[in-house]
């Protein structure tokens, strides 16, 4: 297995390579349009006017920093490209962001309102990883908060691939392992569905046509209890 911070450094590398680029080539993501609009429904819901929200692998900062942002909320994105974090501090200047590698991002207990994390944990991570990362979110949101999620539904472990003529090592967890990790760690899933989508990567000017092809999506909405325990 590789070690993490090998994973880190061809983990920035890809995405500095990707930058902003990678934003046209996922424009028209429905799912993740939809799951925002839930996370601004659910806040206004709970009576949240401003909600402390973390984006974890934020990318070029838009749509998800920037609707949040727009909607009146205190955002922060963290990413681990800093070609990613110029753009985003560029493109969103009414949230916050920081350059750091996602499994180094710690916060206070019960500090936030809202996490969402749009397939950050799939390239140059483990399994394990993944399954520490959700048990961490659910420590870190307050209780009632939300988790937004995505990811690629495969039972998968450092498999070598090619995405839009960029060669990753892809980790995942099945659908219906993902959905038993997280309630286990203690989230209500309020909310999955797989979906499917074809980037746009030639389009984006990433690569030729036949390196793209759909692609299989998982979205999670979760809820960490109002009264831990139940």
């Amino acid at each position: 297995m590789i070690p993490s911070t090998n994973n880190a450094l061809a983990a920035q590398k890809v995405y500095d390579f990707v930058g902003p680029a990678y934003e046209a080539a996922f424009q028209g993501l429905k799912t993740q349009a939809a799951s925002v609009e839930w996370l601004l429904s659910q806040l206004e819901t709970m009576g949240i006017e401003r909600a402390t929200i973390v984006d974890i692998g934020c990318g070029s900062g838009r749509p998800v920093c920037s609707i949040l942002a727009d909607g009146g909320h205190d955002i922060l994105g963290i990413d681990i490209s800093p070609v990613m974090i110029a753009a985003a501090r560029e493109r969103v200047p009414n949230a916050r962001f920081e350059q750091m590698d996602i499994r180094d991002f710690s916060s206070p207990d019960n500090y936030y309102d809202a996490v969402t994390a749009y397939f950050s944990m799939v390239a140059f991570v483990t399994q394990q990883e993944i399954m520490d990362f959700v048990a961490k979110i659910y420590r870190m949101v307050r209780p009632g908060g939300l988790f937004v999620f995505a990811s690629v539904p495969a039972q998968v472990e450092d498999l070598h691939v090619t995405v839009m003529g960029v060669s990753v090592a892809m980790s995942s967890l099945g659908r219906e392992e993902m959905i038993d990790w997280f309630r286990r760690v203690g989230f209500q899933v309020e909310y999955e569905a797989v979906s499917h989508f074809t980037p746009r990567g030639a389009e984006a000017g990433l690569c030729n046509p036949g390196d793209v092809w759909e692609e299989t999506h998982i979205f999670i909405y979760a809820k960490k209890p109002s009264v831990v325990g139940r």
